[in-house]
C-alpha cells in the first residue's frame, strides 16, 4: 500500500470533526488560495435544502 493510500485510510477511520480539520489544515498548507476561493463560492451550491436544485 503506497503512502498516499495509507493516509487516505487514516483519513476515512476518522469522526466527522476530526475529518475536517485534517482536510481544513490541507487546505491551508497545500492547495492554491484560488482553488480554495472557488470551491467556497460554490459551496452553496451543495445546499440539500434548496428546493431549486433539488426534486423531491
Amino acid at each position: 500500500m503506497s503512502i498516499p493510500d495509507k493516509i487516505i485510510k487514516e483519513i476515512d477511520m476518522m469522526n466527522e470533526s476530526d475529518r475536517q480539520k485534517v482536510l481544513e489544515k490541507i487546505k491551508e498548507k497545500y492547495m492554491s488560495k484560488d482553488v480554495i476561493l472557488l470551491n467556497e463560492n460554490y459551496n452553496w451550491w451543495d445546499n440539500e435544502e434548496d428546493d431549486i436544485y433539488n426534486e423531491k
